[in-house]
């Protein structure tokens, strides 16, 4: 690199560290799984947040079992828009019953979703818990293979795609911390200790280091319900 002798080598110096704490600044952001208005993430955004996480599918019971787009996804995304908010978006899959929809649909289902409403989107995540009411997680070799056909999807698909888990929900789930799906995407993990750093993690799933934090759930803030997210850039 050429430098100018009209300008001290520190000014340079200066300009690239502050060029580097840009790049690697930590964020904070809140993930909804309920109608949340415009007023509210604005709310959020004034204090602090800058990136919203959008529920796109649900597991769904009653009329329509195997899964399906849910109903707040477009409203939701349009109103964290407005507010000044990138968006990610997550799915909350059908899976443990013969009644879910193959993992290919679920995952084109709400691709096509966010694509007939032009969502500009960072990443789209899978959601790998365990719901007690539906037992949606039966047997480590289902699940196992389960994870496996969505991977197959989401790489199918070209999008940014990562895994929201815990190391406790993702040993319930794969039956050991140690399985892997792919430890080349990213990690957002969960655990409630108000604490907005990574400082807690723990190596699972072959992720040594996460991208995302949930720390705190269903805060009630700024008249909506949000849980509470750190990112490392």
């Amino acid at each position: 690199m050429w430098i100018s002798t009209d300008f001290p080598i520190i000014f340079y110096l200066t300009l690239l560290l502050v060029g580097i704490s840009f790049v690697q600044a930590d964020s904070k952001g809140v993930d909804v799984s309920s109608l949340t208005s415009t007023s509210a993430f604005q709310c959020v955004k004034g204090q602090g947040y800058t990136r919203a996480g959008v529920r796109a599918y649900i597991e769904a019971w009653g009329g329509n079992p195997g899964g399906k787009v849910d109903a707040n996804l477009v409203q939701n995304y349009n109103n964290a828009i407005a507010a000044g908010l990138s968006v990610d978006l997550y799915i909350f899959p059908c899976t443990g019953r013969s009644t879910c929809k193959s993992p290919a649909t679920q995952a084109s289902e709400a691709i096509d979703a966010m694509n007939a409403n032009h969502m500009q989107i960072g990443t789209i995540w899978l959601d790998v818990e365990v719901d007690p009411q539906s037992n949606n997680w039966p047997d480590v070799t289902t699940n196992q293979n389960t994870l496996t056909a969505f991977k197959t999807a989401l790489d199918d698909s070209k999008l940014n795609w990562g895994v929201y888990s815990s190391q406790s929900q993702w040993e319930t789930v794969t039956g050991s911390t140690n399985w892997e799906l792919d430890s080349s995407k990213p990690l957002w993990y969960a655990h409630y200790d108000n604490n907005p750093s990574f400082s807690d993690f723990t190596a699972f799933g072959g992720w040594t280091a996460p991208t995302a934090k949930q720390y705190a759930g269903d805060a009630s803030l700024c008249g909506g319900s949000f849980d509470l997210n750190y990112y490392s850039t």
